[in-house]
């Protein structure tokens, strides 16, 4: 980061950036190699949840170090000039931090899960009575396990070129 640009919280700005995203990347390690995998999720009271399988390698590196980074973008406007070549974007992106841990909890998956399908089919918006759809103890949840990320921090960044100027603004929060 360079010395001039201005850190602000931006817990509200990256928690938006954060619900609005559909597919984020989780960064594992791997001993002394990366591992990044993109997938959908969901942001909910300060932790990031997904669900998957239940076996492969995000598990077991998650089993072997919970630490890990999810990265999500959203470019927001048209490709702009950068010192006279056409190759900018204005964009918003979040890396949290924190630790990955398999949700043993069985209501709190059923909570989880109701609120992935909320975020993804609108069919899990709607009250039953009008067809939608409820995750519950009738419908079975044990074909997958659900992710929970408790995040320690966020930071962030915002660019945007007004009137061909570039402006970035840098956001930091720790929980």
């Amino acid at each position: 980061m360079e010395k001039d640009e201005p850190v602000q919280d931006g817990l509200k700005e990256m928690e938006e950036v954060l619900k609005r995203t559909e597919i984020g990347r989780i960064a594992l390690c791997d001993g002394s190699v990366p591992y990044m995998v993109p997938l959908n999720f969901i942001y909910h009271e300060g932790k990031i949840a997904f669900h998957c399988s239940l076996e492969g390698k995000k598990l077991n590196l998650i089993a072997k170090n919970p630490n890990c980074c999810f990265e999500v973008d959203e470019f927001m406007g048209k490709v702009s000039d950068h010192y006279a070549t056409r190759c900018h974007l204005d964009y918003d992106s979040v890396l949290a931090f924190g630790k990955a841990r398999i949700e043993r909890n069985e209501e709190e998956r059923i909570r989880l899960l109701q609120l992935f399908g909320e975020k993804y089919d609108e069919r899990y918006r709607r009250p039953v009575p009008d067809g939608g759809l409820k995750i519950g103890k009738n419908k079975p949840i044990d074909n997958c396990y659900c992710v929970v990320i408790d995040v320690e921090e966020l930071t962030g960044r915002r660019e945007r070129t007004p009137d061909g100027k570039r402006q970035k603004t840098m956001w930091h929060h720790k929980f």
